[in-house]
């Protein structure tokens, strides 16, 4: 059942990372099968200049326009105004993946020192017991036992 206007679509820059990853896997699963030459290095067709981290992201992982039928069009309002809820799944996801694709690319290609510092930030937090991310789980797990043991 739906409540609103269908109004997603398969963003034109999410295809084409789509298929620039589907011709880069099989490139190198080719290069596996046959072992007569190197694998091929990862990098977007659409990447620009890799040294220039702010705009890294323009146009290959450009996600302004997922960004802005999601916001403006498909959450526009109640009832037929707005988009479908499959609309906003579908959007988040293409918007989702390309951030996340963008970030993994970022960090395969950061410096030592970059991965170093971010590791110890990210693993510094883990390891904090009550406050950290697992005791943050954790306790959530309890809670959810005990409320759905509270009769009413």
């Amino acid at each position: 059942m739906s409540h609103g206007t269908k109004k997603g679509i398969v963003d034109p820059q999410f295809k084409k990372r789509i298929d620039d990853l589907e011709e880069k896997a099989k490139k190198c699963s080719e290069s596996f099968k046959s072992m007569d030459t190197f694998r091929p290095w990862h990098v977007p067709k659409e990447l620009n200049d890799p040294l220039d981290v702010p705009s890294l992201h323009n146009p290959a992982w450009e996600r302004n326009a997922i960004n802005q039928l999601y916001s403006e069009t498909i959450l526009a309002g109640p009832g037929k105004e707005g988009g479908t809820c499959g609309d906003l799944i579908a959007m988040k996801w293409q918007a989702d993946f390309m951030a996340v694709e963008e970030r993994a690319f970022r960090t395969r290609h950061a410096s030592f020192a970059r991965c170093a510092s971010l590791a110890h930030g990210r693993l510094d937090g883990h390891g904090k017991p009550t406050v950290g991310i697992f005791s943050f789980l954790k306790d959530g797990i309890q809670s959810q036992i005990d409320a759905g043991g509270v009769t009413g």
